[in-house]
């Protein structure tokens, strides 16, 4: 028996390789063709048992490991049926000098004629269909676009659409994922669709497999100092039991890519070294972080304590990451203002068109009603969604470094506070809090300060066995139902706070049948 089990051992890595090649194989056949060249069920349940294999083993290798994650991710095939997802579908379209593509294909062209003041009662609550102020009346965009200086454009920062067009430009560059063509009316765009879709799949992918790759570098650095196995486990849970998997994983939102540059961000924080590059990208990728969504300012409290602590020993390296990340700054505001004419883009835009139909105050809701939705409430709740993350505030006495553990929340507790003002703190086409998956990078940090020792209790065991299966089913749930879960979005209540407490109408488990939901 142990003649075979070192025989194994030894002929282990060697299957590596084969496994590792394939993996990456199928994937990018995917991105040309729209086949695995198996089932994508096959592939995804193949790729999981490799997952829960590697848990199990105490050794791996930690390429196929996360090849493994990102074949998982990519086997949903079926795209998130969200308008907020049109600008980074297509921008890489709109940046390709060779297509002739524009956003204002997306305008509803009986819309597009000039609105005069008296008319804009019409869009009073309006949440989809705002108007934009121009020289002679207001022109009506769907909210995910804004007229720009020269042309129409989208309302969100470019940084996932942009990071989608690097892939499209790396892999056209082997053979076109794109067919050419003129794009003078939507047929031509419903033509290329399908592939567009693999496209964002296949870059959302890459991201949530990378960010769970620098996870699994974080908690193997000081103060975390994990084994690999146990590194791993937690990337695990990351990666399939919060809304990373249902998220980030699924599309390409700013949550994916928030997540992807908090991950560097991280990284750079608890490596130790006095390298002046690293000061450098600290400050540049918080100046991207922030560009992204300006919301992610409170997401760099817990990097600015650290840098701030170790001011003394860092002094000269910590002014580099200040001016590096002013210039970054300043060059996306430029970038803003020559594209959008305001500093803050679309955004800005966005929140005057809300203005004229009635929303002058986004940030007018209660307080206690935006809080329980977002962390306690069944249709919304991030620790109902993800119950697992709620361990390490019950054993907060156990956990040692404290001091680390409460900086570590500062951030979640600054979002949470910050969305639960929000007019739409629900987050509109929603699955769970979706504005709180920026914070699980950090949630799942906290989680890895629980002591090990824990774990040798029966209790514990059981406990922590029956939260991951709910966590990771409600997880697989929203990534494998998009439709059922955008009609769940589409149900209609009196308020989105009714909708949050509603027991007998869950996004994880619809009772689509109902009246209010019927005219679907």
């Amino acid at each position: 028996m142990s003649d075979l089990s070192t025989t194994t051992k030894k002929i282990e890595p060697f299957l590596y390789i084969p496994a590792v090649i394939f993996l990456i194989f199928i994937s990018i056949f995917y991105l040309y063709t729209g086949s695995f060249f198996i089932s994508p069920k096959f592939a995804r349940f193949t790729t999981l048992g490799l997952l829960i294999y590697f848990l199990f083993s105490k050794n791996g290798n930690t390429l196929l490991k996360f090849v493994s994650l990102f074949v998982f991710y990519l086997s949903f095939t079926n795209p998130i049926p969200s308008s907020d997802l049109i600008p980074s579908r297509f921008f890489p379209l709109w940046l390709d000098p060779s297509t002739n593509f524009k956003f204002d294909l997306f305008l509803d062209q009986g819309s597009t004629t000039l609105l005069s003041e008296n008319d804009l009662t019409s869009l009073q609550g309006q949440m989809t269909n705002l108007p934009h102020p121009k020289e002679k009346g207001f022109l009506v965009a769907p909210y995910f676009l804004v007229p720009g200086t020269n042309e129409i454009l989208p309302t969100y920062p470019w940084t996932p659409g942009f990071f989608n067009f690097l892939i499209y430009k790396t892999f056209s560059f082997f053979h076109p994922i794109i067919p050419k063509m003129n794009y003078e009316n939507t047929s031509s765009i419903l033509f290329v669709l399908p592939t567009i879709y693999r496209l964002e799949s296949f870059s959302a992918a890459i991201l949530a497999t990378a960010t769970s790759f620098l996870l699994y570098l974080i908690l193997r650095l000081k103060p975390f100092s994990n084994s690999k196995a146990i590194s791993f486990l937690y990337v695990v849970i990351y990666s399939l039991c919060t809304s990373h998997f249902s998220n980030s994983s699924q599309g390409l939102w700013q949550h994916t890519i928030i997540e992807f540059l908090l991950g560097l961000i991280l990284y750079l924080v608890f490596l130790e070294n006095n390298h002046h590059l690293r000061f450098l990208l600290i400050g540049l990728f918080a100046g991207i972080l922030i560009y992204s969504r300006p919301s992610s300012i409170f997401l760099l409290t817990f990097p600015v304590v650290v840098l701030i602590t170790k001011f003394k020993k860092f002094k000269w390296s910590f002014f580099l990451a200040l001016i590096s990340f002013s210039i970054t700054l300043l060059f996306f505001g430029l970038l803003n203002d020559s594209y959008y004419q305001h500093f803050l883009g679309g955004y800005s835009l966005h929140k005057i068109a809300y203005s004229y139909v009635g929303h002058s105050d986004l940030f007018s809701k209660p307080l206690w009603e935006g809080l329980f939705g977002l962390t306690f409430s069944p249709g919304f709740g991030y620790y109902i969604f993800s119950p697992i993350l709620l361990l390490p505030l019950f054993y907060f006495p156990k956990i040692k470094n404290k001091g680390l553990f409460v900086c570590l929340l500062l951030p979640e507790v600054f979002l949470v506070l910050f969305y639960a003002k929000y007019v739409y703190w629900e987050g509109g086409h929603s699955y769970g809090a979706r504005f709180l998956t920026d914070i699980n990078l950090y949630s799942i940090l906290t989680f890895s300060m629980i002591p090990l020792a824990i774990w040798k209790n029966r209790i514990y065991q059981i406990v922590v066995s029956t939260l991951l299966i709910f966590s990771f089913y409600v997880q697989y749930f929203g990534a494998n139902q998009k439709e059922m879960v955008s009609l769940w979005n589409s149900c209609s209540y009196e308020s989105n706070f009714a909708k949050s407490i509603d027991f007998k109408n869950l996004p994880f488990h619809p009772n689509l049948s109902r009246t209010n939901c019927t005219h679907q």
